[in-house]
């Protein structure tokens, strides 16, 4: 019984220090200059150029999409992280973790683009707190699906 409850005890501290570092992680990026920011998607454009010309991208169309891929990302990763750690982590039900999930995840995202505010030649957009936002609900939506499908067979085992 103590065992476990260290164990469950580890988990929690694991999973709230990856959000933390995820969410540094997030906020380092945005305190990026344009310059740099720019040259880094560049860098990722030229990974996937072959594709976009493929299907007949235009360049700066690809270097957008490239740019709102990242930010999708960044917050469906975040979403896994912060359902998981209320989940997992608090022992919270799925759907109120759901939703505070999804919440911390919006709120991180209105951080991340006042932050870019203030970072030279960047500037804040609302569609990227909506992409944002977006990436983190499909993340908070797949670990509960994962959530209720292990709970589903758990009690299948058990029965």
């Amino acid at each position: 019984m103590k065992a476990e409850r260290t164990h469950r005890r580890k988990v929690r501290y694991l999973l709230f220090l990856g959000v933390l570092v995820w969410s540094l992680f997030i906020w380092s990026n945005s305190c990026r200059p344009a310059a740099e920011s720019a040259n880094q998607s560049l860098q990722v454009l030229t990974c996937f150029e072959a594709i976009f010309q493929a299907l007949h991208i235009p360049a700066d169309l690809g270097h957008v999409l490239i740019r709102k891929a990242a930010h999708m990302t960044e917050f469906f990763v975040l979403g896994i992280l912060w359902t998981a750690a209320l989940v997992w982590g608090l022992g919270k039900r799925i759907g109120s973790s759901m939703f505070t999930g999804a919440s911390l995840c919006l709120m991180t995202a209105l951080v991340d683009e006042s932050i870019q505010l203030i970072s030279p030649g960047r500037g804040s957009l609302v569609t990227d707190v909506w992409i944002d936002f977006g990436g983190s609900c499909i993340g908070v939506l797949l670990v509960s699906m994962i959530c209720v499908l292990y709970r589903s067979v758990r009690r299948r085992i058990n029965c």
